[in-house]
């Protein structure tokens, strides 16, 4: 999951594993002291392939999914 200002990792995103395991997660917090370099942490290159896949023509509303072409 990538916020505005991290990014947690964790192996298991199902319902239940928050609830009923002890499972590890990892929260990524990089505050970048100069503009130019907030391009390279971590948060903002995960952001940047978010951004992509959910631009990507190959997104489709679940709402649609019904009516897409290629279902």
């Amino acid at each position: 999951m990538v916020t505005d200002k991290v990014a947690y990792i964790t192996s298991n995103w199902s319902g239940d594993y928050f609830v009923t395991t002890a499972g590890v997660g990892l929260v990524i917090s990089q505050h970048a002291p100069h503009p130019e370099w907030k391009t390279k942490a971590l948060q903002h290159q995960l952001r940047v392939v978010f951004d992509r896949d959910w631009n990507s023509k190959f997104a489709v509303h679940l709402a649609d999914l019904g009516h897409h072409p290629d279902c």
